[in-house]
């Protein structure tokens, strides 16, 4: 999942191909679960969708929840292997902190006790089907994105050109409308990431169907402000 950079889901294969051309051409395969990881695709990782293991995966955030900085990497067996004879000498001021250590654990007990990841699938399937009301109900609405409870709505112009509502890279005057649009959900109480003419979302694994409709509710308030501006 591409994340920041508009939330595309790979096709079918993709990642496999990936694989398969890696292996022929002797290339590590390196999978960034920084963001996707930890249930918040509806899988613990979000390359578990695809039926395929890299050979490197770094992984951060959803480590600790964020209340203690912490990242990690893993690495397969042959990797690990090499350096048993081959030593990275390497300094970091903050690696292996007993507190991010102690943490971590402590989200990974949460994760599980909670059932959280299945939670992410079940609400995701949820938000999934309340992604295409919105872009039923909402012309300004150009596509929906999302894999379990990590979400994107797609804001347009005009939808057969698929105009963005605000153009990539997008100055401060060009993000007026968008901008109406944040201040509405905060007015509203939700926060929202806005990031040019993509409204991202990634509600808490532990959301529940009542404040899912509770938070679609305030953005398909905010549509109406998008609505407005579409000229298609």
């Amino acid at each position: 999942v591409k994340c920041r950079a508009g939330q595309h889901i790979p096709p079918d294969g993709y990642w496999q191909a990936l694989r398969e051309y890696a292996d022929q051409h002797g290339i590590l395969l390196i999978c960034d679960e920084v963001i996707a990881g930890f249930g918040r695709t509806g899988k613990m990782f979000a390359i578990e969708h695809y039926g395929v293991v890299p050979d490197i995966m770094a992984m951060a955030k959803g480590l600790t929840c964020g209340y203690v900085p912490m990242g990690a990497v893993i690495v397969r067996q042959h990797i690990a292997d090499h350096f048993e004879t081959n030593p990275f000498v390497c300094g970091l001021t903050f690696s292996g902190n007993p507190i991010g250590c102690a943490t971590a654990l402590a989200t990974m007990k949460v994760y599980e006790e909670e059932n959280l990841v299945e939670n992410s699938r079940i609400m995701g399937d949820r938000m999934a089907e309340k992604l295409q009301e919105m872009k039923a109900k909402h012309p300004s609405v150009g596509d929906v994105r999302s894999l379990g409870l990590y979400g994107l709505i797609e804001c347009v112009k005009n939808r057969e050109t698929r105009e963005p509502l605000a153009p990539w890279n997008a100055k401060p005057h060009e993000m007026v409308v968008m901008g109406k649009m944040a201040a509405r959900l905060r007015e509203l109480g939700l926060h929202g990431l806005m990031r040019w003419n993509w409204v991202f979302m990634s509600p808490p694994l532990c959301i529940n169907e009542e404040q899912l409709e509770e938070g679609f509710a305030i953005i398909d308030d905010a549509l109406k402000i998008a609505d407005e501006a579409y000229e298609g």
